[in-house]
């Protein structure tokens, strides 16, 4: 290979976008660079993150994957479903429609809107999902949904193209999901650098990590484990064979996405649980 063809390589493998790089192109010499550039624009633009216009005080739940087939999808549910249970939610699917992991778990489906996002409802969830990929490449701003708080499915292309840009997941409360094997905690830990600031880790597998998987997490990974920003998502097996559908959540998944969900979002106090004491101590003396 030449120089130029090694570079224009580099340039497709780092856009995430190969097919347009053909022989005829690299046979150009000088010229494969710069083609290999614009062919980028069928990847999601990234100059700007739409879902940052709400959230949780103006931020949105942004959950990401880190490395392919992490199960992030199943977790962006459960910590949505966790975040509905005190507030409305709208859950946002980016992964390109023939692989998202979210297309049967509505349990109602309400159409396609002019934007080309196909909404559904799943209990008090409102669930939107992707019906084609943009044509430009850019993300498109999800529904309109006032008071709602944003919980984002990044999906992995997206999620590629959003390391590459890490000044786009600024103002986003992050949750970085993966499996307990050595190669995935490995990547996870570029994958926390990229990110920066404080993210939550949701780790699918055994609640007790193999001694081996311990020794291998990087610096960011430990942290997160000590400070108590790590959740156990337990793995179930009839999810692993038909995946998500309109059927209710495991206990055990749901109940890390509510962990998960009082992480990213904590639940402020009742100021009634005082005073309801008192009544039934001043019953009680009565």
């Amino acid at each position: 290979m030449t120089v130029p063809a090694m570079r224009a390589a580099v340039v497709a493998i780092r856009s995430g976008f190969f097919d347009d790089v053909t022989d005829d192109v690299l046979a150009h010499g000088d010229q494969a660079f710069g083609a290999a550039v614009p062919s980028s624009a069928g990847q999601p633009d990234r100059s700007h993150a739409p879902w940052t216009r709400a959230g949780i005080d103006g931020r949105a739940v942004l959950v990401v994957a880190g490395h392919a087939g992490a199960g992030a999808s199943t977790v962006a549910l459960a910590l949505a479903e966790g975040l509905a249970e005190n507030r409305r939610v709208q859950l946002v699917d980016y992964s390109e429609p023939a692989r998202s992991g979210l297309s049967a778990a509505p349990t109602i489906e309400l159409g396609t809107d002019a934007a080309g996002w196909r909404c559904g409802r799943r209990g008090r969830l409102d669930l939107v999902r992707l019906a084609q990929h943009p044509a430009d490449g850019a993300l498109p701003r999800p529904p309109e949904a006032a008071d709602a708080t944003v919980v984002v499915d990044a999906g992995w292309s997206t999620t590629c193209a959003l390391l590459d840009s890490p000044g786009s997941l600024v103002g986003c409360a992050l949750v970085v999901v993966i499996r307990l094997t050595v190669p995935a905690v490995r990547e996870a830990e570029h994958v926390l650098a990229a990110v920066g600031g404080e993210a939550a880790v949701a780790a699918v597998g055994p609640a007790r990590w193999p001694r081996l998987v311990e020794a291998s997490c990087g610096p960011r990974l430990r942290k997160a484990r000590s400070t108590g920003r790590v959740v156990s998502v337990p793995l179930d097996r009839r999810l692993q064979i038909a995946g998500l559908t309109g059927d209710r959540l495991p206990k055990s998944v749901a109940a890390a996405g509510r962990a998960l969900a009082e992480l990213v979002a904590p639940a402020a106090p009742s100021r009634h649980r005082l005073p309801a004491v008192r009544t039934r101590r001043a019953g009680a003396n009565r």
